[in-house]
């Protein structure tokens, strides 16, 4: 079993609520994880068993009476109505911690139920895919052949505990299970087909700024289909919306979010790659190389129990960077390059973009090289590594 960096937060959150909330795509290790660190302490009900589910959605007190804690209810989206009776059983005693682990995929009703009822009585945690952290050997980073085979493979645990699994044979699997199964419970999907053509539309848009009218088009969807399509995908953690940096630059900044796909290798799959010298020779590498970089942060910031606020910056005249990180009111900002060696142009982005903001305490560019140097361009100090998973 691999390690998961997850661990210590959610086992330092559960001395602190009497319940918690463990959401995430499919496949990203849920209940694996959550087993193997209560097994001792928990017992564990599955509410994809249709007798299981039956009985908590037409008789949850009976089922509740039956299953009492500590307990780990997963798949709870499958009956969130439960949290009306979990209410009165953790008010009765709110010195009681970690009584209640609930996992299961984001939908709108669990969620809504889930913050209106345990309000201030649950911690709501997200899981994601493998970190760098989880997965990393350092001189997997040394080459752009070596961060080809990264993207490929992806995040899911699966593939990193047998990595002799090709990962377009379970990507396949995956997709269609996403499709037939999943998209039922999010959101009344009634054309699967077009659906999975918009999956490979979107996918090519990683990393870029979204334009749901060109989605659209290309999809031959209507604007408020695609509205609402990115909206399931966001739900079941298959994408990620940024937001762009306003400030002071209301008027000449795009408003659009910019799009990354979650797991690098079903955004690949769903581009069509299925090896490392297609995805090489290929004009996507470097923004799937930038989607990498990007959803790692994300990972590794949720591992560590919280994501700082982040953002996108790209003005009407083409000057920005590729994110913003800020921290404490100062910001980060970062260009991510997939080149190996370094020169002055690369950094120009960061050159113009810092002095139209307030607060900027560090540029860097992130390379797919085995240097690390700071070096000064017009004034500016700039920081060049590799990508070593750290943001």
């Amino acid at each position: 079993m691999i390690i998961r960096d997850f661990s210590q937060t959610f086992l330092q959150q559960l001395k602190h609520f009497p319940a918690i909330l463990v959401v995430g795509a499919r496949q990203v290790g849920k209940t694996t994880l959550i087993k193997s660190l209560l097994s001792k302490t928990h017992k564990y009900v599955l509410l994809e068993d249709p007798d299981m589910r039956e009985l908590a959605i037409n008789d949850p007190k009976s089922f509740l009476a039956r299953f009492t804690p500590p307990l780990i209810i997963d798949e709870f989206q499958h009956a969130p109505q439960l949290v009306n009776y979990l209410q009165g059983i953790i008010d009765n005693d709110r010195d009681l911690k970690g009584q209640y682990v609930l996992t299961g995929s984001q939908n709108f009703q669990m969620m809504e139920q889930v913050t209106q009822s345990l309000s201030g009585r649950i911690a709501i945690l997200s899981l994601y895919g493998l970190s760098s952290s989880e997965y990393m050997i350092d001189k997997m980073f040394s080459s752009k052949e070596a961060i080809a085979k990264i993207i490929l493979r992806g995040t899911y645990p699966e593939l990193w505990k047998n990595k002799e699994f090709p990962p377009q044979t379970w990507m396949s699997s995956y997709v269609q299970t996403f499709l037939e199964r999943d998209l039922r419970q999010l959101g009344q999907v009634g054309d699967l087909h077009s659906f999975e053509k918009f999956l490979k539309v979107l996918a090519i848009r990683t990393g870029q700024v979204l334009n749901n009218s060109d989605v659209a088009a290309d999809c031959g969807m209507s604007p408020p289909t695609i509205q609402k399509w990115i909206s399931i995908l966001e739900r079941a953690f298959v994408i990620k919306l940024v937001q762009p940096y306003i400030n002071n630059l209301t008027s000449r900044v795009r408003k659009a979010s910019k799009l990354y796909f979650l797991d690098t290798g079903l955004a690949a799959y769903l581009m069509g790659f299925r090896d490392e010298e297609a995805l090489l020779q290929s004009p996507f590498l470097g923004s799937l190389f930038e989607t990498l970089v990007f959803t790692d942060f994300i990972k590794r910031s949720s591992n560590n129990g919280e994501i700082p606020e982040h953002y996108y910056l790209q003005t009407k005249s083409k000057i920005g960077v590729d994110f913003i990180v800020s921290r404490n009111q100062k910001l980060s900002l970062y260009e991510i390059k997939l080149n190996t060696t370094y020169n002055n142009n690369l950094a120009k982005q960061l050159i113009q973009t810092a002095p139209t903001l307030k607060n900027v305490e560090q540029l860097n560019l992130i390379m797919s090289t085995n240097e690390e140097f700071d070096t000064e361009i017009s004034g500016l100090k700039v920081h060049v590594s590799k990508w070593n998973g750290l943001i």
